[in-house]
């Protein structure tokens, strides 16, 4: 008799662990979803292709995915490519989302002085970086910066709500491109973990 409620004892404890469990991960899970139905309802897929809006929101959903090019919100741009003045490497995926905002971005070095590091954005010339970020190893972070305080200035002028964020560094480097809203729902979502979260330029 001892054993036999020593047994249903033990059942009991064991189903209550597994439904404390079940009802956390429901908590997170929740919360996840939170996150992506408030992105949404921001209008994080306001850009996508209609026929592609139900993948997308699903992806979002399920995983908090936003790093989706079909988004039309981010793109790869590798801060080595872009410190060397090799723009037509991340030029067209800027363009493609950018042209879903009407907007059209060029990019070219200066002059092939080697001693310049300007570039000549939408016709205005700005410094990428210096001799002493060369000198410093630190043109890798300023160009990427630069470049997108100019390209965010760009946005500013052509009334938009939204303005590029940097996401990651180095070979890695990404932008997206958010409303204030959004980089607000990323970045608490992302809390306490900075190596995913978007970074002004």
């Amino acid at each position: 008799m001892k054993q036999l409620a020593l047994l249903l004892y033990s059942i009991l404890i064991i189903r209550c662990n597994q439904n404390t469990q079940m009802q956390n991960d429901n908590i997170l899970q929740s919360g996840k979803d939170k996150y992506a139905t408030e992105l949404i309802d921001n209008g994080f897929l306001k850009y996508a292709d209609s026929s592609k809006i139900d993948r997308l929101k699903t992806q979002l959903i399920s995983s908090f995915d936003i790093y989706e090019d079909d988004n039309f919100k981010i793109a790869h741009i590798d801060a080595e490519e872009l410190a060397e003045f090799s723009f037509d490497f991340f030029l067209p995926g800027l363009n493609r989302i950018l042209t879903k905002r009407e907007i059209k971005l060029s990019a070219q070095k200066l002059n092939d002085k080697e001693n310049s590091f300007d570039a000549l954005i939408n016709g205005d010339p700005i410094p990428l970086y210096t001799q002493n970020d060369l000198d410093n190893n630190m043109f890798w972070d300023t160009a990427p910066r630069n470049f997108f305080k100019k390209v965010n200035e760009i946005l500013k002028e052509k009334n938009s709500d939204e303005q590029f964020y940097l996401l990651y560094g180095g070979n890695d480097l990404h932008t997206i491109l958010l409303t204030d809203k959004q980089f607000s729902i990323i970045s608490d979502y992302y809390k306490g973990n900075i190596k995913e979260t978007p970074y002004k330029p």
